[in-house]
C-alpha cells in the first residue's frame, strides 16, 4: 500500500515538474465593451452589454461611487460593486468574476440646457478570475453618455450607453 502512495506521488510530482511554466503564468485578456445602463442613483450605476476581443461575451457591472453631483462637474470615488463576464475561457463556456475596488466616476459634459451628458467611469477591478478562482486585477474603463431630450419643460433622461475598454490579467 506505501508502495502504491509512494509510486502515485512521484507520478503527480513528475507531471508538475514537466508542464510549462507558461501554463501557470497570469495572462492578459483586452476587450472593447459596450452597453447600456440599465438602472442608476446618485451612488450606484448598473450596466450591461457586450465584449469583443480576448474575452468574447456578455458582460453586467455594477458601479457603487460616492455622491455624484451631475450638474457640477465632479468626480465620485468607486467605493464598491461587481463585474461579471459570461463568455469562453479555452474554449470552455466560463464566468469571468470581479470587484470594484476602487476608481473613479466624473462628469465631462453636465449637458448644459438638457444636452446629452458624458461621464467617465474608471475602475479597478481585484479579485478577477474564473467565478472558482479570482485572484487577478483588472481595470474597466469607459464613456458613459446620457441622452435626453425636452419635454413639456421638463429634462428627460431618455436611455444611456456605455462604451470603452476591459483588461484583465489573471
Amino acid at each position: 500500500m506505501h508502495t502504491l502512495k509512494a509510486a502515485l506521488f512521484i507520478l503527480v510530482i513528475g507531471i508538475v515538474l514537466c508542464v510549462p511554466t507558461a501554463a501557470f503564468a497570469a495572462q492578459t485578456y483586452t476587450d472593447t465593451v459596450s452597453g447600456h445602463e440599465y438602472y442608476a442613483t446618485s451612488t450606484d450605476g448598473k450596466f450591461a452589454g457586450t465584449a469583443t476581443g480576448s474575452l468574447p461575451g456578455t458582460w453586467n457591472a455594477d458601479v457603487q461611487h460616492t455622491a455624484l453631483c451631475i450638474s457640477c462637474s465632479t468626480t465620485a470615488t468607486i467605493t464598491g460593486g461587481s463585474f461579471l463576464l459570461a463568455g469562453a475561457l479555452n474554449s470552455i463556456p466560463t464566468l469571468i468574476t470581479g470587484k470594484f475596488s476602487g476608481g473613479t466616476v466624473q462628469v465631462t459634459n453636465v449637458g448644459a440646457n438638457c444636452t446629452n451628458q458624458t461621464f467617465d467611469v474608471n475602475g479597478i477591478l481585484s479579485n478577477v478570475g474564473p467565478w472558482y478562482n479570482g485572484s487577478g486585477d483588472g481595470t474597466f474603463t469607459a464613456t458613459l453618455t446620457h441622452y435626453r431630450y425636452r419635454l413639456f419643460g421638463s429634462c428627460i433622461t431618455y436611455g444611456a450607453s456605455v462604451a470603452g475598454t476591459l483588461t484583465l490579467t489573471f
